[in-house]
């Protein structure tokens, strides 16, 4: 009984200081980690700067011209007619075609930008269509449209 818990102290004295040399093997250079944390710190930092700057702007902007930021249904029916909004992102309303045929109203808008700089020529463009099934209780001589905010908004008024 005695030889078998001596030979159990061992093996487990021998495991323990195993482990522990070969824990020393993994030593760990706190300074060089604690270097790393403080440049991420730092990277995160600046992040947040801009992130904070970016936002101080975006808010700015909406100041100016709140209207613009304004969240509308696209689509809404009421009482007296059925309203349609077309967000414009910032494009002009006036390059809007709208046309009605065939008791269809029409939107159409090619937009194309060009620019011009010492690094070169630039040249985009974008093309918008929706049509509308104008429904038998809409007064077709009286749809109006209008721009409210950054939207172009087509009211069809019922019968």
């Amino acid at each position: 009984m005695f030889n078998k818990k001596l030979t159990t102290s061992l093996v487990v004295s021998a495991l323990l200081s195993s482990s522990l040399l070969a824990f020393e093997n993994f030593f760990v250079d706190l300074d060089t980690e604690v270097q790393n944390n403080s440049q991420l710190i730092k990277e995160y930092k600046n992040r947040i700067t801009k992130l904070e700057k970016r936002n101080k702007f975006l808010l700015e902007k909406k100041a100016k011209k709140p209207k613009l930021y304004e969240k509308k249904p696209l689509f809404e029916e009421i009482k007296e007619a059925y309203i349609h909004r077309i967000k414009l992102n910032g494009a002009e309303a006036n390059k809007i075609n709208f046309t009605i045929a065939h008791h269809t109203l029409s939107l159409e808008m090619n937009i194309k930008n060009e620019t011009k700089s010492k690094d070169g020529y630039y040249a985009s463009s974008r093309y918008f269509f929706q049509s509308y099934s104008i429904p038998k209780d809409v007064e077709e001589s009286k749809i109006e449209h209008k721009v409210d905010g950054d939207y172009f908004v087509v009211v069809m008024p019922k019968k």
